[in-house]
């Protein structure tokens, strides 16, 4: 298969939804990380384990990948920057990539620079400077510093593409960021991982397309009754646990009908969806409360906005 590379410059908004799953392995979905195209830019909002193998598979344009932001230092957010790095350094990439996210950030990309440091001196020492320049195979990370919590922060704009960072809240991880990014005329909104707030209705507004993360109480529920049930007491309170700071699906559906968004995606599925039977409980409910376009989250899934009239 060839690249996508023309998809680089058609004038519309490319959105890969590369990973869209939690947590939890699984055969379906990989960790969270989703691709943004427009106008010679590529990036990518968090990273998960597995999520550098479904950008391969998808045979996006990965030499041309400039910039990724995490939106939390959570390691199923983070867990292949270093594969991200590497593999499109040694397939192609002539400038480095850029890691913007919370403080924090440098702590996290210095880690894995030195991680793989062993790494790139082999690559380079096999196949010359030219080939790998060394200086293209090292992270840049860029902090984002809010001057006001309630408000979104201008990270980046390039080619009119634009990226604001907003707070969210995954407490007690602090700062937590959503993104939203703007394409001439197009709103997309990326929630990372919180809980529903009157601030991330308004930093979501209007939304073309809404990529919420959503975990379902119930199921989860039932997980956790039948780890009880055989004395799996550390998975009983995993299980629990991570329902404080999280939104479910009712909650994610709120969020899209207040902030009048026009499609919703539900993302960061947990726990695996493993049969349709699971899949519709997962998604009970939720048309009592919004109305618009509810789409749940696929691996590989893609959506293409076309330019609008400003």
């Amino acid at each position: 298969m060839m690249s996508l590379e023309k998809i680089l410059w058609d004038n519309k908004l490319h959105v890969f939804l590369i990973g869209s799953g939690g947590p939890f392995n699984n055969e379906k979905r990989v960790a969270p990380c989703i691709a943004i195209i427009a106008n010679g830019e590529f990036i990518l909002v968090d990273i998960g384990p597995g999520s550098y193998r479904n950008v391969d598979l998808l045979r996006l344009p990965v030499t041309h990948l400039n910039s990724i932001f995490l939106t939390h230092f959570h390691s199923d957010h983070i867990g292949d920057l270093g594969e991200a790095n590497m593999m499109s350094w040694v397939n192609g990439r002539m400038k480095p990539i850029t890691v913007h996210g919370p403080e924090g950030v440098d702590k996290v990309v210095n880690g894995f620079i030195m991680a793989y440091e062993l790494d790139s001196e082999y690559r380079v020492a096999h196949h010359g400077k030219d080939f790998v320049p060394p200086e293209a195979g090292v992270l840049i990370s860029k902090p984002i510093k809010l001057k006001n919590c309630n408000e979104r922060e201008l990270c980046f704009d390039r080619n009119g593409l634009k990226v604001f960072a907003f707070e969210v809240n995954h407490f007690p991880i602090k700062p937590a960021f959503g993104y939203r990014i703007e394409y001439k005329g197009n709103v997309i909104v990326i929630t990372g991982d919180t809980i529903k707030t009157d601030n991330l209705v308004k930093h979501c507004a209007d939304a073309d397309i809404l990529f919420s993360e959503a975990i379902s109480y119930d199921l989860l529920n039932n997980l956790a009754d039948s780890a009880r049930r055989v004395k799996l007491t550390r998975a009983v309170k995993l299980l629990t646990d991570i329902q404080d700071y999280h939104m479910d699906p009712i909650a994610a559906a709120k969020l899209a009908k207040e902030a009048r968004v026009k499609k919703l995606v539900l993302v960061h599925v947990t726990p695996p969806l493993l049969n349709p039977k699971t899949e519709n409980l997962f998604l009970k409910g939720i048309d009592e409360h919004f109305d618009g376009e509810v789409v749940l989250g696929e691996d590989r899934m893609k959506f293409n906005l076309n330019p609008k009239e400003i």
